[in-house]
């Protein structure tokens, strides 16, 4: 069943003038997101990703293009109408903003205030909201007291207060270690299930886009290059950026480096190819080393192997030498095309994908 858009921006630009340069941050893009939906933007710096999310509360008014949010034309709000909409769309950021002479609860608090709640409803939701991001015992502490991961979480409680229907999170986990930045991608994913939350994450690490996104675009010099649902476009990736982005995340860079270092010792000739195996999904299954070898005689030695878990969708990546005769090596590869699995010819300085 197809989910409803909660979020629809239409052949959006977005052009600065500045000191007779002008800039064209954002050309004619147009992007979905549907009401459940984790969509990651991602990009290196300066690729317009932060402009664009701006975009959708009207932080950046765009030089053209429509911003439907909610069904709400954003772009024809008043000011009152934009604040009221404006409370439905949460933000986190890079460098958590959190105001450091506040307690940790007045921070959550201090967006609650004009609500219309009580004293004691006020304190209620923020001693809710600091429980469901797992710092209740922080309350009166202060900001300088607190791990980045513990800002970031305070930041979230805080962008939850008026209970948003949708969080934008511009580079968020940027600042953070690994470790802290998986805890706090697993607490924003727990609370798009909770909460049924609609996140928009926008990073320059396709990492974070792995671990919780269903939806991603790849955005470069103002532009989406590339879409897709998460599991389609790591498995089959069309443009250098997103492959670049996605080999980094898999770390297959940083293996077939290694390889290439020691290419001279693999002994490759006509019965010897370096392969790169990239399958999805049920493929995963089949003992295909065994199978290669029990038809075509073809013996596969791994030189790098990998699988991840996207979407619940196994995605599994080895790089092998395999060795046999000439025409048992293409009919080995001709069994695998077969089977879903896409190969690349691995050559040191030039790769050629089959």
């Amino acid at each position: 069943m197809t989910k409803e858009p909660i979020i629809q921006l239409n052949h959006i630009d977005v052009t600065f003038h500045n000191k007779g340069q002008t800039v064209k941050a954002v050309q004619d893009v147009s992007l979905e997101v549907a009401r459940g939906d984790i969509y990651g933007v991602v990009g290196y710096s300066g690729a317009g990703k932060s402009t664009l999310v701006r975009v959708i509360n009207r932080l950046q008014r765009p030089t053209a293009g429509t911003v439907t949010v909610n069904g709400q034309n954003i772009l024809a709000l008043r000011s009152s109408e934009l604040r009221a909409a404006r409370k439905k769309i949460g933000m986190i950021f890079q460098h958590f903003n959190l105001m450091n002479a506040r307690t940790i609860a007045d921070n959550v608090d201090y967006p609650l205030k004009g609500s219309g709640l009580s004293r004691k409803e006020r304190h209620d939701k923020v001693a809710r909201l600091l429980d469901l991001v797992g710092l209740s015992e922080k309350a009166q502490d202060y900001p300088a007291q607190l791990s980045g991961g513990q800002k970031q979480r305070v930041a979230i409680a805080r962008a939850l207060a008026n209970d948003p229907e949708i969080l934008i999170s511009d580079e968020a986990t940027s600042a953070l270690d690994p470790k802290t930045t998986s805890a706090i991608l697993e607490l924003l994913k727990r609370l798009n299930k909770e909460l049924g939350l609609t996140v928009v994450l926008i990073t320059h690490e396709m990492d974070a886009v792995k671990e919780i996104c269903n939806k991603v675009a790849v955005m470069e010099d103002g532009a989406i290059i590339e879409r897709g649902d998460l599991v389609s476009i790591f498995s089959n990736p069309q443009k250098p950026l997103t492959r670049d982005f996605i080999n980094t995340a898999t770390q297959i860079d940083q293996a077939l480096e290694k390889i290439y270092k020691q290419a001279k010792g693999l002994g490759l000739d006509d019965h010897h190819q370096l392969v790169q195996l990239k399958y999805v999904g049920a493929s995963t299954d089949a003992p295909l080393i065994t199978e290669l070898f029990k038809r075509y005689q073809v013996v596969s030695n791994i030189l790098y192997g990998n699988v991840e878990i996207l979407q619940d969708t196994p995605l599994g990546n080895l790089v092998v030498v395999m060795a046999g005769e000439p025409d048992q090596l293409e009919q080995a590869w001709q069994y695998c095309r077969d089977a879903g699995i896409q190969l690349t010819f691995l050559k040191p300085k030039d790769p050629e994908v089959a």
